[in-house]
């Protein structure tokens, strides 16, 4: 079976074409596929489908199988694959998503900005004792922002993020970010990713963040949202308003897998 894996700022997905794997149960694919023991190794899989309603639909599984609304460092990968391949015709195409149609514009260089939708910033909610102000970016995000850069970089997510991911106070798990507002237009984020676990980077987490640290007043868009992998932009005017995104996207390698 044919596949691609990319990467956006280090958050990685193997991709497969519709035709490799229509008689594949996907759930166990991306489980077997993502283990970077005894599979290639990513944090989810995606898979490009036809769409009705756009120029195609994204289909995206995390590494345990499980299905999300929205990848938006996906995202920008799938958009890259599908141009590239002349899926696609021009620098700008619709792709429908759990979260709805979202719009991509491409640039020469493989990077893209997304426009995600409008944000829904909710309540805060105290859990694991932290206190989380609930985001959504048509897929449910915690965030909280700590009192120093260091504090973020000493938090040991593996043994943090589980217990807030699955608390019964997100009736569907939730991704769990940790931010620290460095600068007026610079904030510091790590993210317990849900179904993925710790990963280098989020794009609809770091939309989360960014909307956060606007919505608290502890930073001016766009923010720079600085992740273990690397960096991305979010613009955002304020409620009821489109988040964008601008990020890269990049290739890995090719290969086939046997599974």
């Amino acid at each position: 079976m044919r596949f691609t894996k990319m990467q956006g700022c280090g958050n990685d997905f193997l991709l497969f074409d519709l035709g490799e794997v229509e008689e594949v149960d996907l759930p166990d694919l991306a489980r077997r596929a993502c283990d970077r023991h005894f599979g290639v190794g990513a944090d989810g899989i995606l898979v490009p489908f036809p769409s009705e309603i756009a120029d195609l639909e994204m289909f995206y599984l995390n590494s345990d199988g499980s299905p999300s609304e929205m990848c938006g460092n996906g995202l920008r990968c799938l958009a890259r694959y599908v141009r590239d391949r002349s899926m696609v015709d021009g620098s700008a195409l619709t792709v429908t998503t759990g979260a709805g149609v979202k719009k991509v514009i491409l640039f020469d260089d493989g990077s893209s900005r997304v426009d995600m939708g409008a944000p829904r910033p909710g309540k805060e909610i105290e859990v694991g004792g932290f206190r989380f102000l609930r985001v959504s970016i048509g897929n449910p995000h915690a965030v909280v922002f700590l009192e120093s850069g260091a504090a973020v970089e000493a938090l040991d997510l593996p043994t943090v993020g589980p217990p807030i991911e699955e608390d019964t106070v997100f009736p569907e798990r939730t991704n769990v970010e940790f931010g620290f507002a460095r600068g007026e237009h610079d904030v510091r984020m790590r993210i317990w990713e849900r179904g993925a676990g710790e990963t280098l980077a989020s794009g609809s987490g770091s939309c989360a963040v960014a909307v956060a640290a606007v919505a608290q007043g502890l930073a001016q868009s766009p923010v720079n949202v600085h992740l273990d992998g690397g960096v991305v932009e979010i613009e955002w005017a304020g409620e009821g308003e489109p988040a964008y995104m601008k990020g890269p996207a990049e290739y890995i390698c090719q290969g086939n897998l046997e599974l």
